[in-house]
């Protein structure tokens, strides 16, 4: 009687109130499982989008910087003051309104390596890639406070706002413009004077000024945490980080071969003669992304030599050209 009743009221319920059939169940599953792994890939796929534009934004922002960097200084390599260095004919160095001749820094205002020979490298420079070194006066200048009565007296000057320092190396200008000297401080004061190591060739009046010597090294090197990075040595400075993930640096010179202040041919650094004669020069960078967000091999072309890596980290090429205001005419 019982089993009778148990059968009526089965037979008699709504079909939505029956279970699911196993075949209804494995739809449902596969149906939802689909689905989760249309989501999945939207999201994997935006994830790998975003870090992509991600690292694309950290290598122009770190390709603007290291850029303006080197530009500012490249442009003011051989800065001396009021000093027309343009006015100088490299064929006729005697000509120079710059003492020490033989031996002027500003002579050489901007040079360049291939190898850790010829430049005091640095313990993490990263053999095969360029060196650029640049040597201007920089800072704020200073004019004497006093004429000088003997050419081997101290130089007094009006205050000390660059900072000037014993064994700092220094340029003195005469007030007309027409002659430059470079002299090594032996001793800085409170007064503040300047004591030299050896006496200086004229005596200078007091509307002469003084301006800091700065030597700039730009160099890749590894860092701690073994990436390659762009590095900026300054007066021997300790050396500065300044921009990570920078894998090689390229230069290429403009050299003027007939002293007519027009530019005959880029070359390498071992490809000039005579540094005087460059009036500008090309900078290359290869840059890293963060992350391995490629896909392979990344297409990469440096003068006109390739630097693809069988890795899945981007790489973009920043290139741009600097001249010399200080030997344009």
């Amino acid at each position: 009687m019982k089993k009778r009743i148990l059968q009526k009221n089965m037979c008699c319920m709504a079909p939505g109130m029956r279970g699911l059939s196993m075949v209804e169940l494995m739809v449902a599953m596969t149906i939802g499982l689909i689905l989760t792994a249309s989501i999945g890939y939207v999201y994997l796929g935006s994830r790998q989008t975003f870090r992509s534009m991600d690292d694309f934004s950290r290598i122009q922002e770190n390709y603007r910087y290291a850029m303006d960097q080197i530009g500012m200084d490249v442009r003011q390599a051989g800065y001396s003051g009021c000093v027309n260095v343009s006015s100088i004919d490299p064929a006729n160095p005697a000509n120079i309104p710059l003492k020490p001749v033989a031996t002027h820094p500003l002579g050489q205002a901007l040079r360049g390596y291939t190898s850790n020979v010829g430049w005091a490298a640095s313990p993490n420079y990263v053999a095969g890639t360029d060196v650029l070194q640049v040597t201007a006066a920089m800072g704020q200048g200073v004019n004497l406070s006093k004429e000088m009565d003997d050419v081997g007296d101290p130089i007094e000057i009006n205050g000390n706002p660059a900072g000037i320092d014993a064994g700092d190396t220094l340029l003195i200008v005469t007030a007309n413009c027409t002659f430059a000297e470079v002299f090594t401080a032996d001793e800085v004061d409170a007064t503040p004077s300047i004591k030299h190591v050896a006496p200086l060739s004229d005596k200078f009046t007091e509307a002469a000024e003084i301006y800091p010597l700065v030597d700039t090294f730009y160099y890749i090197g590894t860092n701690p945490a073994g990436n390659r990075s762009l590095y900026r040595i300054q007066n021997g400075a300790a050396a500065e980080e300044l921009v990570e993930n920078v894998e090689d640096m390229e230069l290429r010179f403009g050299v003027d071969t007939n002293n007519d202040f027009a530019i005959d041919a880029y070359v390498a650094a071992g490809g000039v003669a005579n540094w005087r004669q460059v009036l500008s020069v090309r900078v290359n960078l290869v840059f890293l992304s963060n992350n391995n967000v490629g896909t392979g091999a990344q297409p990469c072309f440096i003068e006109g030599g390739d630097c693809s890596r069988a890795d899945t980290r981007l790489r973009q090429v920043a290139t741009a050209t600097y001249g010399l205001r200080n030997r344009l005419p």
